[in-house]
């Protein structure tokens, strides 16, 4: 018996290739290669995309074997999931997949500001040793808010808070409890 094909069609994390194990056979391809991707879609069983790679009608009349579409993140805009509804290839996504690595960069962003590094790394590439200029702020005890307070947010403001800043969160969509559950009050 044959092991079902999945084509992993643009540059995954190792933790999502390891899940897949021994019980599936692994291809590769660009996905964003129009004139790679049709041939190599053409008798997988799944297939693996992040933003890059648009699998439209086109590609699934190319894929005659086709049973699941699966999006690594949030948002199906490069599916056509009408065309892939009509053809049985159920379309999923992984909307919390990235909601650590968005976290992270928010907060890692966040720092490089308060602190100065890009100009600070600068100037040092450029000779000049400017310590005192580039100095920054300390984030302990300041105050942030946090517009839209989805997953993302909420996972920011857990980490502010760890890093001993004071949070607040706006959302449109306000979810009964959070700030209670969390400890950051929403505001108006």
């Amino acid at each position: 018996m044959s092991k079902p094909v999945v084509l992993i069609a643009e540059e995954l994390s190792p933790a999502t290739l390891d899940a897949l194990g021994p019980d599936f056979e692994v291809r590769h391809v660009d996905g964003a290669d129009r004139s790679a991707l049709l041939p190599a879609i053409a008798d997988v069983d799944a297939v693996l995309i992040r933003s890059a790679t648009k699998i439209d009608a086109e590609a699934l009349a190319a894929a005659k074997n086709l049973k699941v579409v699966a999006r690594a993140g949030v948002g199906l805009d490069n599916v056509d999931v009408p065309a892939a509804t009509k053809a049985g290839v159920m379309v999923v996504n992984a909307p919390t997949s990235n909601i650590t690595s968005a976290a992270e960069l928010a907060v890692g962003l966040l720092l490089a500001c308060a602190r100065n590094i890009a100009p600070a790394n600068e100037a040092l590439k450029n000779g000049a040793w400017k310590r005192s200029k580039y100095g920054g702020v300390e984030l302990l005890e300041k105050k942030v808010g946090i517009v839209g307070f989805g997953r993302i947010g909420q996972h920011l403001g857990v980490m502010a808070k760890a890093i001993g800043m004071t949070v607040i969160a706006f959302d449109i969509f306000h979810i009964p409890g959070i700030e209670e559950q969390l400890g950051i009050p929403y505001v108006e």
